[in-house]
């Protein structure tokens, strides 16, 4: 019976992530095909990349494993305890995200020029407007991750990515179905506005499902909190490196010229959708049989479920990377092309995902590895990990930037989460081995 939900709860979440990648490329195709790779795509690239660093900077995407697992063990103890944890989680979220909203607002002309200073002025101000109409997401982004944490404790399948999912798909039907071509300031506001009706969505689905009540109050002195807190202090830093690297990124790119920030954000948006429908529904289920395993004692059946895991999806995702590197060109003109995306935008782009696509099989291994990294290792092993990616990332991309231009940009992408990839499965592989041992003696 429990294997029978399992299988059904990962393909409710493959159906959910399939449709939020096929969403999610309905999106950056009404992008390409009306702004291209103009001044204007960069300045909404740069704008809506604010409330995804925002919610990094939260913590809450890197703790929502923690806070599932934290979620599963009290779930079925009294609800005063649930209530207090989920109380205090999301009154730490709504601080945080009421601060960061108003710094945002109040610098938001430093801000621009920070991430991205080689945009011309006119592109700076556009993005400036952007950013002011993007704040709501903050809130919708960093509530409905918390929501979906818990629902995954109690077996609700629904990811965070179903916010980004409900926050496009009215604005993409409007397009495909009735022609609506909006401007950059309406399609921010429609993304905002879609997002929030799905936040209340899921708000009411979780009301349903858990009966957790709501209460004022930080609750500083709850145990399960401070616990929670106390492992995010890590990944607080990790995530201002993340997305550090990222905005380094953008920021280099905008130096490069007109449409650089376009392009490479064409080139890696088909790396993250592949890693995610590749790995996070195995992830979700072989991260709590391995924690099942390892419980019991059962090292080497745990020992076996990792190996097999990685060995499968390296295999699978090698064998995606060589097909799309054979056909970079045609898979970009393919998926994206048509509009004001045209052949040369085509080229520029398939040249950098020809070098990006090999960041694909570290990046879905790293996902598959994360919830046995936090379960087994130490508090801060993960951060540390995490941490020497991002620093090596933005290390090797001024480096490399000042070499080889927009490929050296790239190429320090995917040699920095190929080492994430074997660090984390070295020291996983020391704390097996470790407990191996002790089981036989």
């Amino acid at each position: 019976m429990n294997i029978t939900k399992d299988i059904l709860r990962h393909w409710a979440l493959t159906t959910q992530i399939v449709l939020n990648i096929l969403i999610g490329y309905l999106f950056i195709k009404f992008l390409a095909s009306n702004w291209g790779a103009s001044a204007h795509k960069d300045a909404f690239d740069v704008a809506y990349s604010i409330p995804f660093l925002l919610i990094s900077v939260s913590g809450v995407s890197f703790l929502e494993a923690v806070i599932t697992t934290r979620f599963s063990s009290i779930r079925r103890s009294e609800n005063g305890r649930a209530n207090a944890m989920f109380s205090g989680m999301l009154n730490y979220l709504l601080v945080f995200s009421a601060c960061a909203i108003w710094l945002s607002i109040i610098f938001v002309a430093q801000f621009t020029e920070l991430l991205a200073p080689g945009l011309q002025e006119s592109a700076q101000l556009e993005a400036q407007r952007l950013i002011v109409l993007f704040m709501p997401l903050v809130v919708v982004f960093a509530v409905g991750s918390l929501l979906s944490a818990i629902l995954m404790a109690y077996e609700v399948p629904i990811g965070n990515e179903v916010y980004q999912l409900l926050s496009r798909i009215g604005l993409i039907g409007g397009w495909l179905f009735f022609g609506y071509k909006p401007s950059l300031n309406q399609t921010a506001i429609s993304l905002c506005v879609f997002g929030s009706c799905g936040l209340l969505f899921v708000w009411i689905i979780f009301n349903r499902v858990t009966n957790i009540q709501y209460k004022l109050g930080l609750s500083v002195e709850n145990a399960e909190i401070q616990h929670v807190l106390s492992q995010g202090l890590g990944l607080f830093f990790t995530s201002i490196l993340a997305q550090g690297a990222l905005a380094y990124m953008r920021r280099l790119g905008s130096l490069d010229g007109v449409g650089t920030i376009a392009v490479l954000s064409y080139a890696l948006a088909l790396i993250y959708p592949l890693s995610i429908v590749a790995a996070k529904p195995l992830a979700l289920i072989i991260g709590p049989r391995y924690i099942c395993y390892m419980q019991s004692g059962d090292v080497s059946s745990a020992r076996y479920l990792i190996l097999a895991s990685c060995g499968g999806l390296l295999f699978s995702t090698l064998s995606i990377s060589s097909v799309i590197y054979g056909y970079a060109q045609e898979v970009i003109e393919l998926v994206l092309g048509g509009g004001k995306f045209d052949a040369s935008v085509a080229s520029a782009t398939a040249s950098l995902l020809k070098l990006a696509i090999w960041g694909l099989p570290a990046e879905a291994i790293s996902r598959l590895l994360l919830v046995p990294l936090l379960n087994d290792g130490r508090m801060h092993a993960v951060s540390v990990i995490y941490s020497s990616r991002y620093t090596l990332q933005m290390c090797l991309s001024y480096t490399l930037f000042n070499s080889v231009g927009r490929n050296g940009i790239i190429w320090s992408y995917v040699v920095a989460v190929g080492l994430q990839a074997l660090l984390e499965a070295a020291y996983l592989s020391y704390i097996v081995g470790k407990k191996a041992r002790m089981a036989r003696r």
